[in-house]
Order: structure tokens, then sequence, then C-alpha cells
């Protein structure tokens, strides 16, 4: 098989990467703004040079061919190698591009958001887009060059960075507790309801310093987002326990109040950043590490 680097278009690599990351022609079109047609005769282009089938494919899917796997391995090592020599090149210029992150809803809306026009005056020329899900995700199939994740990490071969720990915090709305009275030992809680989460589980469970078994609180509502759990509690539909993130600018304003204190027994989470390229391959990628360290909240 010829080598890749004698290859001329590396549109062409770019494109056939881009279709097996986005599971086919029709949606890697759509999220390139070319047309299948377009893409459909990259790919042929690198089969007829490299005289191999790379994908078979039908009217609704794809398969990647052995021969094709190989050459997607050194395809990327390739496309990555060219965007780090191109930040070599503007190496005296601000870092600049575009960059994917994908995060927690709840850390998007409490700790990014508040703050990216901060980072979007120091870093004018990088241009990100931010995908919000609450799951583990493959970098390479959703297209982000960072996921930012809370709580231990799965081992895994991908880069990553600590940014920090955040504690966690068990409160009440003022209002909810003055109807349903406000306890004065943590087992006083076993009085009041619960707004829990759907997943993961152990966020429900209240244990605190010097008791041998959790607090058994009965549920009021239970909900799969946490931001929802977030405004049933602001709504006065029971307590929760939640990341402090997630609730310190309520709790500074008066509108959730934080019950015992130091005394709920529970690690706090560690927050990290997973990425596949190198830092000193991407600047920008870089770049943003190091602000997120920057505004670290643990």
């Amino acid at each position: 098989m010829q080598k890749l680097h004698e290859l001329l278009r590396m549109g062409d690599l770019a494109a056939f990467v881009g279709i097996v990351d986005d599971g086919g022609f029709a949606e890697s079109a759509r999220r390139r703004g070319v047309s299948a047609s377009t893409l459909s005769r990259s790919v042929t282009r690198l089969e007829e040079q490299l005289k191999v089938t790379l994908l078979r494919r039908t009217t609704r899917s794809i398969e990647i061919t052995p021969e094709g796997a190989a050459v997607l391995a050194e395809a990327r090592e390739i496309l990555d190698r060219s965007e780090a020599l191109q930040e070599i090149a503007t190496s005296g210029q601000a870092p600049a591009g575009p960059l994917r992150i994908n995060a927690p809803v709840p850390y998007v809306l409490h700790v990014l958001a508040p703050r990216l026009a901060e980072f979007h005056a120091q870093y004018p020329n990088i241009q990100l887009t931010i995908d919000m899900t609450d799951s583990l995700v493959d970098l390479i199939g959703s297209h982000a060059d960072v996921a930012i994740r809370l709580g231990k990490l799965p081992d895994s071969d991908m880069l990553h960075r600590p940014l920090g720990r955040t504690a966690w915090k068990l409160v009440a709305a003022p209002d909810y507790l003055d109807r349903n009275g406000w306890p004065k030992t943590p087992t006083d809680l076993a009085k009041l309801e619960q707004v829990r989460f759907a997943a993961p589980d152990h966020i429900n469970t209240l244990r605190f310093a010097g008791l041998a078994t959790p607090i058994s609180v009965p549920p009021s509502v239970t909900a799969g987002n946490g931001e929802a759990v977030r405004q049933m509690v602001l709504g006065g539909l029971g307590i929760a326990r939640f990341s402090d993130f997630m609730i310190a600018d309520d709790v500074s304003a008066g509108r959730l109040v934080e019950l015992f204190p130091g005394q709920l027994e529970v690690e706090p989470l560690d927050i990290s950043a997973l990425y596949l390229t190198r830092v000193s391959g991407l600047r920008r990628l870089g770049a943003f590490l190091d602000w997120l360290r920057l505004i670290n909240i643990g």
C-alpha cells in the first residue's frame, strides 16, 4: 500500500476521517456544509491512489474495511501532525481556530457560561462550540477536543488534567423549612422530604459524621436532570445534596440555606478535563485548559 504521506490531498484524508467519525456520508456532509457527492469523490480518490477499498457503502450505512481501519489510524496521525505544524508556523500569533467542548449541563450553566466572555475577550480568535451531556462521551465520535467530567475517572488511555474538587452541600429553601420545620439534628431530616436524582443514586445518600447509618428521607419527587432537581428545591419541594458550584450563588443570595455545614460525610467531587491531542501540539487547547485552571472552583 502506498504511503499516506505521498498523498497530495490533505482534504481527502480529512473527509475520510470525518465520514467514519460521523457514521456516514450524509451526516458528515451536513456537519461540514458540503455535498455527499463531494465527500464520495474524496474517498474514491484515496481508494484509487492506495489501490484498496476503504469503506463498504450501502444506501443506509458504511462499514470500514480492515485496510480502511489501518489507513484511518495513520490518517489521524497525519492530520494531527499537520495541525501541530500549523500551530508552530503561527507560534508568534495568538491561539486561534475551532475548539469543541463537551461538559455536564450544570458545569456549563454555573461555571463556564457566566465567565466565557472573559475567555473570549482574551482569545477572540478561538471559536468555541459547547456541547452538554452528563455522560462520559467518546471524544472522537462526539467531535470533542476536550470533555469536562465530574467524579472519579474510569481507567482510560485518554490524556487528562485535574481541574480541582468541589464540596457537596445539603440545602433547602428557607420557606420550605418554615413550613415543615427546621431540623435541629441530622436525624430530624427524616421528618422532611427529599428531591432525588434519578442517577447516580449515591447522590441521594445522606451520611453524617458520627452516625453509623445514612439518614433515610422520604422522596417528594425524582428527576433525571440536576438543574431540574435544583429548580424543584428552589420551589420548595424538599431538600437535596448538590455540588457546591451548582448552588453557591443561591446560598449567597439566601434562596437556599445549607443544612449542617461540615457534617455531611462525603468526599469532594473531582473535576477533570479529558482530551486526545497533546497540549503541546494544539495551542488553543492549552490556552483553554490553562484558563480553566484559573477559574477553578475547587
